[in-house]
Formats: C-alpha cells, sequence, structure tokens
C-alpha cells in the first residue's frame, strides 16, 4: 500500500531528525580536530599532530563499508525502520563517551587509542545510516517527487554540519583558548547523547516503508540481499561509488575542511574557519533541495555531472579566494562550492536508490555511500594536509578536487549510459518497475 501524502510529512522528520545527529555526532570530531590534536597529542609539533588527529577520523570510515554490509543485510531483511533505531544510539553512545575521555596529560597513549575505538564505532554506525535513511524516503515518496523528498536526506547532513560548525564557532568565540582546551571541547560531544535519544523516541514511532511491507506481505523478502547485490549490481556499485564522489569527498575538501585548513594550515584563527564553513553550509542545505527539485524535472545524472564539472572550475580560484583571506573574498569561495555541491547532492539518494531493485535496496545504497566516504570522503583532510606539508602549495586541496571530479564525472557517464539503456529496453518487468525513468 503506498504511503499516505498525510503521513510522508512523519517520515521524512524521522529521516531529517535522525540523519542529523547521526552526522552531527559524527562530524564534531572534524570540526575540533586541531584542538583535538593539541588535547591527544600534545608533544608532536607542527602538522604531525594534526595529521595524527586526521587520521583517526579517517580510521572511522574503515568501518563504514564494514557496517553498511551489516545494516544494508539487516535492512534488506528486517526492515529499514528498525536499522535506523539502532544505528542512532550506537552513534549518539559512542559520542558522548569521546566527551568524557581522559586526555593524553592524564593517561598518555591510552588517551588516543580510546579515541580511535570510539571513532570506529562511530564508523561502524555511520555505515547503516545513509542506506535506512535514503531507502524510506524513497519507498514513501510521490514517484513525481522523489528526487525533492529523497533532498532532506543531504539536507539534514548539510544541516546537521551547519549547527555543529555553528556551535563550535559560538565556543571557540567566546571561551578562553585555556578553556576550550580544558573542558570546552567536550561541551559539543556530551550534547549527542539527549540528540540521540530524542532521534531514537522519533524512528520508533514511524511506519515501516511501504515497499519492504509489500516484500513481508508477498514472501519475497531477498534471503542473502548482500550476495545478490553483488550479484546482479557491482557494476552499478561501481559507477554509483565514482558518481558520488563529488558530494562524498568534496564537501570534506571544501566547506568541512575549514576549520582545519584556517587553523591548522594557514595558522588563522579557528572561529574564521568555523565562521566560513557555518555561512557555506547554511547556504548548501538550501542548494541541496534546489538539486533535488530539478532532478525532478531533468535527469537526475545530468543535473549532477552540472555540479561536478562546476566544482572542477572553481576548485583553483575558489582556494585562491579562501586564501586571500577578505571577509568578501572567503564569503564568495563557500557560496560558489555550496551551489555546486547542491546540485551533487540534492539528487544523489533518489538516482542511487533507482538503480536497485526493492529487495537489496538498502544494501546498494548503504555500500554504495559507505566506500566512497572510505576511498575518498574520509582520507580526503589528511590528503590534503599531507599535500599541503609536503608540496608547500596552500591549492593543493584545489588540485585534489579537481582530480575528485574526473572520477565523478567518469562515474556519472556511466550511470547515464546505463538508464539511457534500460529506458530502451521494454520489459514486463520495466513497465512494473517502481522507479521512473527520466527522460535525457
Amino acid at each position: 500500500m503506498p504511503t499516505s501524502p498525510s503521513s510522508r510529512p512523519r517520515i521524512v522528520a524521522a529521516a531529517v531528525a535522525g540523519n542529523f545527529v547521526e552526522w552531527y555526532d559524527f562530524a564534531i570530531y572534524g570540526y575540533f580536530s586541531a584542538v583535538l590534536a593539541k588535547v591527544f597529542f600534545p608533544e608532536s609539533a607542527g602538522f604531525v599532530g594534526l595529521l595524527a588527529t586526521l587520521a583517526i577520523f579517517a580510521a572511522a570510515f574503515v568501518l563504514r563499508p564494514v557496517g553498511a554490509l551489516v545494516f544494508g543485510h539487516l535492512g534488506d531483511r528486517h526492515g529499514r525502520r528498525w536499522v535506523l533505531a539502532v544505528v542512532i544510539l550506537m552513534m549518539a553512545i559512542a559520542t558522548a563517551l569521546i566527551g568524557v575521555l581522559p586526555t593524553y596529560g592524564q593517561v598518555g597513549a591510552l588517551a588516543p587509542v580510546a579515541l580511535t575505538i570510539l571513532r570506529l564505532v562511530q564508523g561502524f554506525s555511520a555505515g547503516g545510516e545513509f542506506g535506512g535513511a535514503a531507502s524510506l524516503l524513497f519507498e514513501s515518496a510521490d514517484h513525481r517527487r522523489r528526487g525533492l523528498m529523497g533532498s532532506a536526506q543531504p539536507a539534514s547532513i548539510v544541516a546537521a554540519l551547519a549547527v555543529s560548525a555553528g556551535l563550535g564557532t559560538a565556543l571557540t568565540s567566546v571561551m578562553s583558548e585555556e578553556f576550550l582546551h580544558g573542558f570546552g571541547w567536550r561541551i559539543p560531544f556530551l550534547l549527542s547523547l539527549p540528540l540521540g535519544l530524542a532521534g531514537w523516541y522519533i524512528r520508533r514511532r514511524i511506519d515501516e516503508s511501504p515497499a519492504f511491507t509489500e516484500l513481508q506481505a508477498t514472501g519475497t523478502v531477498e534471503e542473502a540481499p548482500i550476495k545478490e547485490v553483488f550479484r546482479s549490481s557491482w557494476r552499478m556499485i561501481i559507477a554509483g561509488t565514482a558518481a558520488i564522489v563529488s558530494w562524498t569527498a568534496g564537501g570534506y575538501v571544501t566547506l568541512q575542511f575549514l576549520p582545519t585548513f584556517f587553523e591548522g594550515v594557514l595558522k588563522r584563527p579557528i572561529s574564521q574557519g568555523l565562521t566560513a564553513s557555518l555561512v557555506g553550509l547554511s547556504a548548501y542545505a538550501v542548494f541541496v533541495v534546489l538539486g533535488g527539485w530539478l532532478s525532478d524535472r531533468f535527469a537526475r545524472w545530468k543535473v549532477m555531472l552540472a555540479g561536478a564539472v562546476l566544482l572542477a572550475v572553481l576548485a583553483v580560484p575558489g582556494y585562491q579566494l579562501l586564501i586571500a583571506g577578505t571577509t568578501v573574498s572567503i564569503g564568495a569561495a563557500v557560496l560558489l562550492f555550496a551551489a555546486a555541491l547542491g546540485l551533487v547532492a540534492g539528487p544523489t539518494p533518489a538516482l542511487l536508490s533507482e538503480l536497485a531493485p526493492d529487495g537489496v535496496r538498502t544494501s546498494f545504497l548503504s555500500i554504495v555511500y559507505a566506500v566512497a566516504n572510505a576511498a575518498f570522503g574520509g582520507v580526503a583532510p589528511y590528503i590534503v594536509v599531507a599535500l599541503v606539508s609536503s608540496t608547500g602549495s596552500l591549492l593543493a586541496p584545489a588540485y585534489y578536487l579537481v582530480v575528485l571530479q574526473v572520477v565523478a564525472v567518469a562515474g556519472l557517464v556511466a550511470v547515464g549510459v546505463h538508464q539511457r539503456n534500460r529506458a530502451r529496453r521494454p520489459s514486463p518487468q520495466a513497465a512494473r518497475s517502481s522507479s521512473p525513468v527520466h527522460h535525457d
């Protein structure tokens, strides 16, 4: 039975609220990485402590594919709602525990070890978030509004990043450096527990998606969804992973990386980088929704392709504006990056959801998103800092951003070819498909 229009706002609220908490928890580490470097690696000089902190940030992405396999399987076997309730609790608890960790000065090397373990738990949890939330939104949406409704998922990620950046801006602006490095950095991590409990409560009160309910009613729930998705959709796993690199890695190299870039590389106040992130991310959330809306009117892969090309063109001049350091130049850079990122992020959930059948959709989405983040996104801050350190060039992040867009363009073209071929291959199964085919 299709989702009634009156229940869709509740489903969007559940996906958005939980997704917001998940990504607030995950992102706050990145925004405070420069502070954490001094707390957990105080004896490291120069870039060494920052790189060590970013390596722990990247370590969380190693377990994302593992979490994707586990939670993707569970989502296709037991339901989208069940997975979403579990992962939000796991993320909230791990994040809150980071907020009570002892520092290096208190327990020595045990402190970064404990930090790494909790980051791995965060990564495992995050592996199940995207697939569950995107499947729920896609399967509950009106087929004419799947791009727009699906854009709520990346928009909530951006909103979480913006709030964490805003909170970081407020804390670093009003706190003394001594208090920030003593107790202040713990506050945003501790806030995750009440936020997580609220998100869990909301998610427990929604209905399962119509697609999964029908699979249960007809006895066609996939017995081995992971095996089946690799058997039937391995080409689209590769193409889809490449296609979303503009979003998964591009956001880290541009807007989310700014606090680290400003304080750790440019040696400017971290509050300046956090403010730039906040402005850019706030605009980004609006452009994400615009990108989703456009993808209901034009081929989704073409909207994303336009965004990827725009990011490649803006990479070097955008970073030159950031380095110039004036209020106007920084504002222009983050707004331009936000516009391009919105075009690639907004259509992504609907685009990927249309590439997989109902029975393996959560597995497919979880795997593609987790691999794209693990292979390109999580390591992006580490790579660009290492490139700056080794080459001495402040434009190293821009060059890496261009490379990412080349990968994305190749993936998007492959997806576009696949969708054109499917549209030209009429069959009874295609006619019954719940996924609309866009006119190219």
